[in-house]
């Protein structure tokens, strides 16, 4: 179990170094690029392959069993560091010596596929290491501080001192865990997590189509909001990644302490209540934590519909995060958002309380029989 833990340790700092580095590469470029007609494209092919190619990777890496102390995963979450070091030295020559299109280019493609494989090597991992929802929460939840520390300094220019030391010093601290994770012990946990039991292949579609759509649900929520409108103050852009990083975090523990009709009750009346009273201080902080509580449920509950398939279970959830990302962003200036947003919390979690029902009553009826 110990050995588990400090490996989860490693690949939770491995998350927030990781993010931050893939955050900040594209920071600067938007900064001091001389093409700001094309920096959409160049963000949006970053994100596409970063979240897109998960389930892909996820079912390469899937082919590979954890004998051996779990080295192939940790190969190839080793190989996703090496080519992120290679992705930020492309990014660091082009805003030092060579600020051109192919260079903008070439810098967001090995960082998106880079941090795509890093997602679903370090994700498996963490998904198998226990029965529990806690250490898949832990690990995804550091991201959040990783993207928001980047915009943190961003915001609060310090671009051009301390954020450049941090942004220079990181590929020596990935470097160094990213060792250390590779060199550390690894426990697989087989069997121990009940996979999700359906009458027919029916309804394993309708529940894994429900659980993509939550997740795609709760990336749109994330920008279909009033909160990110002229927001230009490190304090709270701080509180907001915090906040989304304590709702990954909590969510997991939620999930493993009272079950997941409890984590999804709590998130769902939150969410649905204080979306009412967004812009008012301190609710919004609540709020962003509150819908993020069900991060670690989808993720649970999507790696027990594919058991010993891990790897695409976390890909998958990543890459819906995707269409709610883009729906979010195209619909943000439309309204009212005040009524819409609560209804759209509400229908989120009873998406997710249909799915755990439907299994239920599969497991009752498998019994019976």
């Amino acid at each position: 179990m110990k050995k588990n833990v400090k490996n989860l340790i490693f690949l939770c700092i491995l998350h927030f170094s990781v993010d931050f580095v893939c955050a900040s590469s594209l920071m600067f470029i938007y900064d001091r690029s001389t093409f700001p007609d094309l920096l959409p494209y160049v963000f949006l092919i970053y994100n596409c392959l970063a979240f897109l190619l998960q389930p892909i990777f996820g079912l390469l890496i899937d082919r590979f069993d954890g004998s051996n102390n779990g080295r192939m995963y940790k190969a190839f979450l080793l190989i996703s560091l090496g080519s992120l070091l290679i992705g930020w030295v492309l990014s660091v020559f082009t805003l030092t010596t060579v600020s051109s299109i192919f260079m903008m280019l070439a810098s967001s493609i090995v960082l998106g596929l880079s941090n795509a494989l890093f997602h679903v090597a370090g994700g498996k991992q963490s998904l198998m290491i226990s029965n529990k929802a806690t250490p898949g929460g832990l690990f995804v939840s550091t991201g959040a501080l990783g993207i928001g520390l980047a915009s943190v300094m961003f915001t609060a220019g310090y671009g051009s001192m301390f954020i450049q030391y941090l942004y220079f010093a990181m590929p020596a601290i990935i470097l160094v865990f990213g060792l250390l994770s590779f060199f550390s012990k690894f426990e697989v946990v087989k069997g121990e997590y009940e996979p999700y039991s359906f009458k027919s292949i029916k309804w394993f579609t309708i529940a894994v189509l429900l659980l993509c759509v939550a997740i795609a649900v709760r990336s749109f929520l994330g920008f279909y909001n009033k909160m990110s409108e002229g927001i230009v103050d490190w304090v709270s852009i701080f509180l907001l990644s915090v906040s989304a990083f304590m709702g990954k975090a909590i969510g997991g523990i939620l999930l493993d302490l009272g079950g997941p009709f409890f984590t999804i009750g709590v998130s769902t009346i939150l969410s649905t209540v204080l979306s009412i009273f967004l812009s008012h201080s301190y609710v919004d902080y609540i709020y962003i934590l509150s819908f993020n509580l069900l991060m670690p449920v989808t993720l649970d509950a999507l790696r027990r519909c594919f058991p010993n398939k891990e790897g695409f279970a976390f890909g998958l959830a990543a890459a819906f995060l995707i269409p709610g990302y883009l729906l979010g962003n195209i619909l943000k200036p439309y309204g009212p958002k005040e009524i819409i947003i609560p209804i759209v919390c509400f229908i989120t979690g009873a998406m997710l309380i249909f799915v755990y029902l439907i299994n239920k009553k599969a497991v009752i009826n498998e019994r019976d029989n």
